[in-house]
């Protein structure tokens, strides 16, 4: 299991936005230029063995000052103060932790989606069958009652050495414990395939980092992205 948060911040910042990082062994580290380009200039991430600003290569050195400045501003704001537009914040976790259901106790409530179940999913949201049954949304879990599909988990993002969670839940079917049981499925089917599970949320969504802790996510980055 991958455990030095600045792997982890790597992983998670390549498959959240499609983009290319060397190994971060310095605090400030640039995107790759080959690397596809995101819209933010700079993306500041306080991890638990300190700061690391990764950087947009068209940043020069005095926007750079300025884009910190307002970094360390937003990453001090608590959870429940609205940040300035065009700067996004984020919790970035991964599963070191016990889920407080277990997988076979999961297996009874969710099961992998096949596209044998694409009526199902049409029917969860209509058009979407296309979109989770791609080989990119693999693992697949979904919860189903009664006929009807009420919670699906899939990959959101992902690169050749990790994963990110995707996962959505009809309003009726919230909080009976369906998206714990997929989440953890889903974190399993990841980890069989040798690779990285992770969970992000914006940091104002505490229902979502509930859930992710409930199914042994833990905090490695708080993160914010600056335009």
């Amino acid at each position: 299991m991958i455990s030095q948060p600045r792997t982890l911040l790597r992983l998670h910042v390549e498959a959240v936005w499609s983009v290319k990082l060397p190994p971060i062994l310095q605090n400030d580290v640039e995107l790759l230029r080959e690397s596809f380009q995101p819209s933010w200039k700079l993306c500041a991430a306080e991890l638990t063995d300190g700061r690391v600003d990764i950087w947009r290569p068209d940043v020069g050195t005095m926007e750079q000052e300025t884009l910190h400045v307002i970094a360390n501003e937003a990453l001090a704001l608590p959870s429940t103060v609205a940040a300035a537009p065009g700067i996004s914040r984020e919790i970035a976790l991964h599963q070191v932790a016990s889920p407080t259901i277990d997988v076979a106790t999961a297996r009874t409530i969710a099961h992998p989606l096949t596209p044998h179940d694409q009526a199902l999913l049409e029917t969860f949201e209509s058009g979407s069958s296309d979109y989770y049954l791609h080989p990119d949304r693999r693992p697949l879990i979904g919860v189903v009652v009664e006929g009807h599909l009420l919670c699906v988990a899939h990959s959101s993002r992902r690169t050749s050495e990790a994963y990110e969670l995707g996962i959505d839940t009809l309003p009726a079917a919230r909080r009976k414990g369906y998206a714990l049981a997929a989440t953890v499925l889903w974190a399993d089917a990841v980890t069989q395939e040798g690779l990285v599970p992770l969970y992000s949320a914006l940091i104002e969504n505490e229902a979502s980092l509930r859930l992710a802790a409930a199914a042994g996510y833990r905090a490695f980055a708080q993160i914010a992205t600056i335009e």
